[in-house]
């Protein structure tokens, strides 16, 4: 009986073959394949990403702006802005003048959110950012009330007297029932009966939003510009390029526009903000990302007469 016997045979060609790491060239091909589709899942999730942040901030800017309204629906007025650079001050909380009481005489008439005040989700801890709702970006939401003036000496609560020289007039916007009192006469139950006078809140001094800030001038959307509502108060973001600094125009995260620095002037007497479609760098206005909503006067006053709180 043969028997055979196996031998195993290996090559030292096929060992070599096996033991053989990467060369260079290999993990260098591997890494640039890597990089390519980590940047090509970037640039697909880039817009989708600046998209959600856009989303966020309108819903934030939409909960600020109803807040604002349920404000005024429990104090007959329009709560006052945050002053610029907010802090921890008291200005945070939306305060008036303390030395013209009863007028309704704001610290400031344009700054931001009073959180506070609103009883909103504050973010943001020390320095600028406190007491702040910011937007997706992490600047805080602004906040404009229009600077209407009441000179009348009908129907304002005493001891407020706004009649007068210019040093006695009143902010009824923001003063404690003012739209009511200058601007709302209720029925008297007869004899003789009167009806209730109704007199619409006056155009001056409300809030002119333009569509470019080409040739606007601090009271009208003049020269090209037209003007695409009045409002009586305005919420809105400066974007993703936008700043948080009060005091002076540039943005912190990217280069601003003019027309979104026009929307940054800090002037008593300039009414004029301009809106339109996102844009990016180039154009006469240069690039823009501010988010706004606007409420005219007929969607408060109507909202407080549905609410009962007028006339």
């Amino acid at each position: 009986m043969k028997t055979y016997t196996c031998h195993a045979s290996f090559s030292r060609t096929a060992v070599g073959a096996h033991q053989r790491g990467f060369s260079l060239i290999e993990i260098a091909l591997v890494l640039v394949i890597v990089g390519l589709a980590l940047g090509g899942i970037a640039a697909a999730l880039g817009p989708q990403l600046e998209n959600k942040k856009i989303s966020d901030t309108q819903n934030r800017i939409k909960e600020a702006s109803d807040a604002i309204m349920a404000f005024a629906m429990v104090n007959g007025r329009l709560p006052c802005p945050a002053a610029p650079p907010a802090g921890v001050a008291a200005a945070n909380r939306g305060t008036s003048d303390p030395a013209n009481p009863g007028r309704g005489l704001c610290v400031t008439f344009e700054g931001f959110v009073p959180a506070r005040t609103l009883g909103l989700g504050e973010q943001g801890v020390g320095g600028a950012s406190e007491g702040l709702i910011q937007d997706a970006w992490g600047f805080g939401l602004r906040y404009r009330v229009a600077r209407v003036v009441y000179t009348g000496a009908g129907n304002q609560p005493a001891p407020v007297d706004c009649s007068g020289p210019p040093a006695n007039s009143c902010f009824p916007l923001t003063q404690a029932n003012g739209i009511r009192n200058a601007y709302y006469t209720p029925a008297v139950v007869g004899p003789p009966a009167v009806a209730a006078v109704v007199t619409p809140i006056p155009a001056a001094g409300q809030l002119q939003i333009c569509n470019t800030s080409l040739g606007i001038a601090p009271a009208a959307c003049s020269g090209p510009a037209t003007t695409l509502a009045q409002a009586v108060f305005i919420v809105w973001s400066t974007g993703r390029n936008g700043s948080d600094n009060g005091a002076a125009v540039g943005g912190t995260t990217g280069t601003r526009g003019a027309d979104e620095d026009a929307n940054l002037v800090l002037l008593a007497n300039d009414v004029t903000y301009v809106s339109h479609e996102r844009r990016d760098v180039g154009g006469a206005g240069g690039a823009f990302d501010d988010i706004f909503l606007w409420t005219p006067a007929i969607t408060l006053t109507g909202s407080m007469i549905r609410a009962g709180v007028l006339p």
